[in-house]
């Protein structure tokens, strides 16, 4: 009887740890892309090292904003709009930075990412 018991346990643990495991690789997976993403973008953008020096800057603070989002306890409407004020501080930000063509391009991929988002999103439903 105390040899089922252990066995039973023991499944249980290693299917807690796969679980566990494949959530930090899902996890990961996703910043992988992000960061694929991004490098994506500023190759696109053709940035000055300057530029690229500064834009790594607004992005920083961006995602640091974003990730302070993710953890409080705020409602849904206010974390939505404490959202668009990041993302609005952010173009304000990239739109001093870049040049007239690079914004377009930046802006243009803005609006790929959200159109790919509310595909994956759709998706999930």
């Amino acid at each position: 009887m105390e040899t089922k018991n252990m066995k039973r346990i023991i499944k249980i643990t290693v299917m807690l740890v796969l679980v566990i495991l494949a959530s930090n690789a899902s996890a990961q997976n996703k910043m992988d892309e992000v960061k694929a993403k991004y490098q994506e973008l500023k190759q696109k953008l053709n940035l000055t090292e300057d530029q690229s020096k500064k834009v790594d800057a607004i992005n920083t603070t961006w995602f640091e904003g974003v990730a302070d989002l993710k953890k409080s306890n705020e409602s849904k409407l206010s974390k939505r709009s404490k959202f668009k004020s990041l993302n609005n501080t952010r173009d304000k930000q990239m739109k001093d930075v870049l040049t007239k063509d690079q914004f377009k391009i930046y802006k243009a991929n803005q609006k790929e990412m959200k159109e790919e988002f509310k595909q994956r999103r759709a998706n999930r439903e």
